[in-house]
């Protein structure tokens, strides 16, 4: 197999393979988005807010399952 081949075999496998297993539904990381944004904004101003809370988002989306995120949001500290 030539190595046009075998790097296009491995784009598919990682294309196929590499999809989010855990994810957040949109309602939830709107929420998430939301509350994240109206408390950043004031700290860092509106554009950065939106980029550190888009990227937030992202992370636990790549993470967590919306019952997971919840219990972890309900938990009390310690």
């Amino acid at each position: 197999m030539n190595t046009i081949k075998k790097y296009k075999l491995l784009l598919v496998f990682i294309l196929l393979f590499t999809s989010k297993a855990h994810a957040l539904s949109p309602e939830f990381e709107k929420q998430l988005f939301v509350g994240c944004y109206s408390n950043s904004k004031t700290y860092i101003g509106p554009e950065k807010a939106t980029i550190y809370c888009t990227c937030t988002v992202d992370k636990l989306s790549e993470k967590f399952l919306d019952e997971k995120i919840d219990k972890i949001f309900k938990m009390k500290p310690e």
